[in-house]
Order: C-alpha cells, then structure tokens, then sequence
C-alpha cells in the first residue's frame, strides 16, 4: 500500500471522527437547553371569578341605561389589560368594544367595576358579551355570556342626574329628576373612586310613594381622598324595579 493512500484514509478518518464529536457536543448542547427550557415553571393563565353582568348577575340590559359587569381578577403572570366585547348574537344590532388598561395593568390581582352605556336606539334581542383578561406574559383567559337587550317602559327613571363637587373638597352636590310608574321605593347612591367607597340610602317620606320627585342631596365626601370618582344613583320602586346611572367627578 503507498504511503499516501494510507495518509489519505488516517485523514478522513480523523474527519469522521471530528464531524462525530460535533454532532454529539450539538446533541447535548440542544438536549442541555431543553433541560433549562423544561425546568423553568410555567404561569398560570389569569382567572376570573364572580363575574356578574347586569344587576344581581341577571344578564338583562335595557336601552338607554347601562350594564354593570363586575369580575374579581387574578393574574400571576401580572395583568396587561381586560377586553370587554358586546356583539349582538345573530344579525345587526349594538356593538361595543373597549380595552381597559389604567388600574390593571402590572397588577396582581384586581376588581372589574364598569358601567357600559346602553345606547337609547339599542335593538332589542341577545347578545354575546366576551370578557377576555390578558396577562403580562401573553396568556388569555376568556368567559362568554348571553346578554339579552330589552324594552321595559315601566322601569324607574332618572332624568337631568349631575353631580358637582365644591371647592373645600367635602360636599358632592347631587340633583335629578326621578319618575317611577310603580312609585318610588327608595334611592341609593354610591360613590367609588382612588381607593375610597361609600353608600348613601335615601327614603325620604316626601319622596316614597311618588311618581314623580325631584332629588337634591348633598353628600358628605370629606373622607375621600384626591382623584377621580364615580356616582352611581340607583333607583328603586316599589314593585322591585330598579334602574342605575351613572356620573364622574374629581376631587381637588
């Protein structure tokens, strides 16, 4: 045999075994990083619990109010944000669709209070609201519920609500003109905003049992610290009717 045949085949020898040692050294280099990929622990989706839409969770709207949707949330990967779609379940009618980020995003845990406005020409029917709730990491986690839109003349009703806070910071002027067909059973008000929350009951006598009645309170916030509050004013009559609206204001 010559001598360079031989050098030849100690070459590619040599090769093959080089081209082995690479293949193994990327075997355990790839089998090494799905290792550390497999051992670091995955975040659960965010999770939602208690979700209620509409009043005591009965999922009925009525045109010209709005819906209350109310969910304890949770979210070990952190929330980035929670979408709200209302569409309606089967041909045309009111559509809405918002995202919510400011007092959830980078949050843990959180409360979902919103009053969603019920345009006044809303078609009547079903509805198919998703509550989707998305995490800092990307995961989703989405409830759907059946919304049903209808006409109700006899609810009570609250024309001309406003509110206004004065200068000192203590006293939210509250006025609006109530009509009831079932009369007048009581008013409630809840103020909520930056931490703070507080429930006011009226059952005036001059206003029980009225039709009709024009409201004007002043309300005690001095407790409530600086930022931006909501008014929510619940009407309720006496066959247990009950109808809810909604104003903002900010304390200085």
């Amino acid at each position: 045999m010559k001598k360079t045949d031989q050098n030849t085949r100690n070459a590619r020898t040599g090769k093959m075994k080089i081209n082995k040692m690479v293949i193994m050294l990327l075997f355990f280099s790839a089998a090494f990083t799905a290792c550390k990929k497999d051992d670091k622990p995955e975040i659960s989706a965010p999770v939602i619990n208690a979700l209620e839409i509409g009043y005591d969770n009965n999922k009925i709207a009525y045109p010209g109010t709005d819906i209350h949707i109310e969910a304890e949330l949770l979210a070990a990967g952190k929330l980035a944000g929670v979408k709200v779609e209302i569409s309606p379940k089967s041909g045309t009618g009111w559509k809405f669709s918002q995202e919510y980020t400011e007092g959830f995003s980078g949050l843990n845990n959180a409360t979902f209070h919103k009053h969603i406005d019920v345009p006044a020409d809303a078609t009547t029917g079903q509805y198919l609201v998703v509550f989707a709730v998305t995490d800092q990491q990307g995961s989703v986690t989405k409830v759907e519920n059946i919304l049903e839109v209808k006409f109700d003349p006899s609810l009570p009703a609250a024309t001309g609500f406003e509110v206004g806070i004065n200068t000192a910071g203590n006293d939210l002027h509250m006025e609006a003109t109530l009509t009831a067909v079932n009369k007048i059973a009581k008013v409630v008000a809840e103020v909520h905003g930056a931490g703070w929350e507080k429930e006011f009951e009226f059952t005036d006598a001059a206003m029980v049992g009225q039709t009709t009645y024009k409201l004007h309170k002043h309300l005690d916030v001095t407790a409530a610290p600086k930022g931006h509050y909501h008014v929510h004013l619940k009407v309720i009559d006496q066959a247990g009717k009950e109808n809810e609206f909604e104003q903002h204001f900010d304390k200085p």
